[in-house]
């Protein structure tokens, strides 16, 4: 195993929305549709990720997603709503004796907009006219089509004079006409007047399936009763009136992007950092697009139907990123994500191809994984690899520099190895079967042996008349043990693994074959006791195999081998509604036993409330293997009032402990001690 190249482990998140400034939303990145040939030859291991945007900046609108238990009443008064923002942005005039503040909250049919004036006059007529005293929103969506572009909408906000008219909602500028649905209701307020003002989503065509990376601005025009603004201020610059002003509006973050912001980009300093890659693609869920940006090297996801809308994921990428596209290449109706890597030492880099996919769950797994260059210096090979849907294609280029005597690189076991040209296979072909890409031919050629170190003698050649090794019934050995095992706990013979990986956790260095079935983990190989036998384990702390969710292959413990990550839900009684306890489990291949090393709870739910940790896997002081860094994370639903449960201390009991907003320890790192991850 390559422990130096190994990828990090995916961390668990969420963080509180709270207050946190809302930065300006990165351009579009165009998704590519089309299906073609992803070369990488003369050791090409540039960037070719989309163009960056802009950077997070403060300042500006937010919304907020509407709280089911306590929706909008649309009766012009203001006490429900979050905190507002001052408009403090001089458009025109000086704005004195003008305050305008405003609010914008959402749900899944509407956009609502609460606001406050204090005016000295207003000025309205029956003509709801550009010129009169009203308020507006401008919206603008990005355009999947062509980078960086967006379509803007401003929408007229116009409060009714009692006794009068009745107010509008309305387009201004370029577009016209009164909005079908919308509605606003004003009541007086001091100096001047508050109102509230629900548009539907259907307002806008490209609502329908995006709702994240949208820019927005709210301002208020004062008349001079003449026909003209004297005065505008606004919540941020730009509008819709070009592509040019609209690429000047702030961000109008909605809830995940508020998370992400608080949870992730102000905690890393990466607020003002522009993404390498920001897409949108519906890869999960409902036929809403997500959210997909990567900055510095953390890849994210967010979106209005993922985790509730609420809520973000992010993965440390563990290196450099080349490319991140997203295509539909399973099947499943859903964009799946092409990721290529590179992993980077002070002398050799090396590029992975990858296929993740979002199957069943909320976190992308890798359905597939190819080593397709090694540069060292000025040497370097190059793998191609042709997409078309279900099935992949790699085949190699000539190499620079190195041939079958020079070329001393060591194989990678964590993904499929790069193919040489002077190796024994010159193509590869793999085909989704509807869980992972699983090789489907493979055409060899005659390959070019390495010659031996000075000083020692070739092996003799084999006589051409050797024969073929007998096949036993049953296939390979490593299948007769498997077969053996179902055997041994009356499994059926056609029962197939859920999870099946292919990595050294023990012995020759040579791959193992670890699989999932049903509750158990089994493991076997030719070089693992013998080649004659296999172990498992039963995962007792899941009531049921459904409640597995994930089963990958990570060196944590930096001996060379891989350790086994498990995740899953526990449901452990309780009263009243049922519990669910998500969590981590480690566990490690020694001496032929299979045995965990660390547990910890990484969520808890119960009725719909929530509280989600933060956990991630980060380099130890010596680079050979990993700490990990648990933190608290968001809680939704819960108060440190009502939460029925006390903090735990950590280090008390077999599992560690979830850590709570409230609960007074900042953070908690284990490390590695030779036989368990302990509290360092």
């Amino acid at each position: 195993m390559l422990r130096r190249f190994s990828p990090l482990v995916l961390v668990l998140v969420a963080a509180s929305c709270g207050g946190a400034p809302p930065p300006k939303a990165p351009d579009t990145a165009v998704v590519d549709p089309s299906i073609g040939d992803v070369a990488v030859a003369n050791g090409g291991l540039e960037g070719l990720g989309s163009a960056p945007g802009s950077t997070y900046a403060s300042g500006g609108l937010r919304a907020d997603l509407v709280d089911k238990a306590s929706p909008v009443k649309l009766d012009g008064v203001l006490d429900e709503w979050p905190a507002r923002t001052l408009a403090s942005t001089v458009i025109k005039g000086s704005g004195d004796k003008l305050t305008f503040s405003v609010a914008v909250q959402y749900d899944d049919a509407r956009i609502y907009v609460g606001a406050e004036v204090a005016d000295e006059s207003f000025f309205r007529t029956a003509h709801f006219g550009e010129g009169e005293d009203h308020a507006s929103l401008t919206i603008a969506f990005p355009q999947l089509s062509q980078a960086g572009s967006l379509s803007a909408y401003e929408i007229g906000l116009f409060a009714g004079k009692p006794g009068e008219t009745a107010g509008q909602v309305r387009f201004v500028g370029s577009r016209h006409g009164e909005i079908p649905g919308a509605k606003i209701v004003e009541a007086p307020a001091g100096k001047g007047y508050t109102f509230e003002a629900s548009i539907p989503w259907s307002t806008f065509p490209e609502a329908r399936t995006l709702r994240v990376g949208l820019r927005g601005a709210a301002r208020y025009y004062d008349s001079d009763g003449s026909g003209k603004a004297r005065n505008i201020v606004a919540t941020g610059q730009g509008d819709g009136a070009s592509a040019s002003s609209a690429a000047g509006l702030p961000a109008l973050l909605t809830e995940p992007e508020e998370s992400m912001l608080e949870g992730l980009l102000n905690p890393k300093n990466l607020s003002k950092t522009a993404p390498k890659v920001d897409i949108f693609a519906d890869v999960v869920g409902d036929a809403m697009k997500e959210r997909i940006s990567v900055y510095d090297h953390f890849f994210t996801i967010c979106g209005p139907g993922y985790r509730g809308g609420k809520e973000f994921f992010y993965r440390d990428l563990g290196a450099d990123l080349v490319r991140l596209e997203a295509r539909e290449l399973t099947g499943r109706g859903k964009a799946d994500l092409i990721v290529r890597r590179r992993f980077s030492d002070e002398v050799v880099k090396r590029e992975w191809f990858e296929v993740w996919s979002l199957l069943g769950g909320d976190e992308p797994v890798t359905t597939f994984a190819h080593e397709i260059a090694i540069v060292k210096g000025p040497y370097h090979v190059d793998n191609t690899v042709h997409v078309a849907g279900k099935d992949i294609e790699v085949g190699y280029e000539p190499a620079t520099g190195w041939d079958a005597t020079s070329y001393k690189e060591p194989t990678a076991s964590d993904v499929e190895p790069i193919l040489l040209p002077w190796g024994t296979v010159r193509m590869q072909s793999f085909h989704y079967d509807g869980s992972r890409y699983k090789k489907a031919k493979e055409i060899a050629q005659a390959g070019v042996a390495p010659a031996p170190p000075p000083g020692e003698p070739k092996p003799p050649a084999l006589p051409r008349d050797v024969p073929t090794p007998p096949q036993h019934a049953g296939g390979d050995l490593s299948s007769q043990l498997f077969d053996q095992y179902k055997r041994d706990h009356t499994v059926p013979s056609d029962a197939k693994p859920r999870f099946d990986l292919q990595v050294n956790v023990e012995g020759d260095g040579r791959a193992e074959r670890v699989v999932l079935v049903g509750r158990d983990i089994v493991v076997f190989g030719p070089g693992f006791l013998g080649g004659t036998q296999y172990a498992f384990v039963t995962l007792q702390q899941f009531a049921d195999a459904a409640d597995i969710h994930e089963l990958v292959a990570r060196d944590l413990t930096g001996d060379g081998a891989a350790d086994l990550v498990v995740r899953g839900v526990r449901h452990p009684a309780g009263t009243g509604h049922p519990i669910d306890v998500e969590g981590t489990f480690i566990y490690q291949v020694k001496g032929g036993s299979i045995t965990r090393v660390f547990a910890i709870e990484t969520a808890r739910e119960q009725a719909g409330k929530r509280v989600q940790g933060m956990v991630q896997f980060i380099p130890n002081k010596d680079g050979h293997g990993f700490d990990i860094d648990v933190r608290p994370g968001r809680a939704t639903g819960w108060t440190q009032k009502t939460f029925p449960w006390s903090q735990e201390q950590p280090g008390s009991g077999a599992i560690e402990p979830l850590l709570l907003p409230w609960g007074g320890i900042p953070s908690v790192r284990y490390s590695w001690n030779g036989t368990t991850f302990a509290k360092s």
